[in-house]
């Protein structure tokens, strides 16, 4: 049994897995460890470059929202600015017929009265020389201008 527990052979086995366990320590580990520690950096950054862009995205959707969001208050204020302006179009227009319409009405009415007073006048002239003509006939006189134009006053004035 002493073949078995033989100390010098432990201590050599001992120290043989201390060797191993060391050269594997500075063949093996340290080389892992930094390639693992590399490799966590490397994922931590990708995750970090991920969330970076992720909140870019997220503030441009916000820009883009608030520059749509500006364009439809744009767009409305066009839009009313267009109806205010059409508005202002059509009452300049209406104010213009209805002036265009108030200055025909008054030359029309300015017309009329001179076609009165015009045609007041002949009839006046023409009543004269007929009531002259039929006065001296009648009379076998002549009638003077003065008998004639009170002759006229009277009968327009019945007529009146």
């Amino acid at each position: 049994m002493e073949g078995m527990f033989n100390p010098l052979s432990i201590l050599l086995h001992v120290v043989n897995a201390a060797i191993l366990l060391i050269a594997l320590y500075f063949l093996l580990y340290k080389p892992v460890r930094k390639y693992m520690t590399a490799r966590t950096e490397s994922v931590a950054k990708g995750l970090q470059d991920v969330l970076d862009a992720q909140e870019a995205v997220r503030q441009a959707q916000t820009k883009a929202r608030a520059d749509v969001e500006a364009a439809r208050i744009q767009a409305a204020d066009v839009i009313a600015q267009s109806a205010s302006q059409a508005q202002e179009q059509a009452q300049k227009i209406m104010e213009d017929a209805h002036e265009n319409a108030e200055q025909t009405v008054r030359r029309a009415r300015t017309e009329s009265d001179f076609l009165r007073r015009n045609a007041r006048n002949e009839m006046r002239d023409e009543v004269a020389s007929l009531s002259v003509t039929l006065a001296g006939k009648i009379l076998q006189r002549e009638v003077q201008q003065d008998d004639h134009a009170k002759l006229v006053d009277d009968f327009l004035k019945k007529v009146e």
